[in-house]
């Protein structure tokens, strides 16, 4: 199945997403992670069992809305934005705050990540990890090349050696 990338439009009044909502199971334990681990910082708790934590991208604002559930029923999956100059930065940054980047259920290849993984289609690089909580969260970088459909996916250290820059 060949995918075409649609020709950018401005057809739209948003211009990204603004706030999440995940559900948690203990409350503590999750803001220091998002604080401490991710760099989110408080926003308000006007509960022990709610927290609005804000996070400022390069002056650009969001929100991630935490609420305490008593078992989690579905885990859910959130991807960070990270800039392209520093995606050789994302495993060692996971590494030194005690984070463990690991690849998806789903990927055919198991266990722990040493580098981030290229979807080809994209193409974007990506390293996972999970919460306390065991939602699937991920660090994800758009790099600056042609995109390669039938690359699912390899490691970014063979897809510089496949790649092509766009220019």
């Amino acid at each position: 199945m060949d995918i075409k990338k649609p020709a950018p439009q401005n057809n739209s009044l948003h211009h990204g997403l603004y706030e999440l909502f995940l559900p948690v199971t203990d409350m503590e334990r999750a803001i220091n992670f998002y604080v401490e681990k991710l760099g989110f910082q408080i926003g308000r708790q006007e509960s022990p069992s709610s927290a609005l934590l804000l996070y400022n991208d390069h002056g650009t604002r969001s929100m991630l809305g935490l609420f305490r559930v008593a078992a989690i029923e579905r885990r859910y999956h959130l991807s960070f934005r990270v800039l392209e100059e520093d995606v050789d930065q994302m495993v060692p940054f996971l590494l030194g705050r005690g984070i463990t980047p690991e690849h998806p259920p789903r990927d055919n290849i198991q266990g722990p990540m040493s580098e981030p993984i290229v979807h080809g289609w994209m193409p974007a690089a990506s390293v996972f990890f999970t919460d306390p909580d065991g939602h699937l969260l991920e660090l994800i970088a758009d790099l600056a090349d042609e995109p390669q459909p039938d690359v699912l996916y390899c490691p970014l250290s063979k897809w510089r050696t496949i790649s092509i820059r766009s220019h």
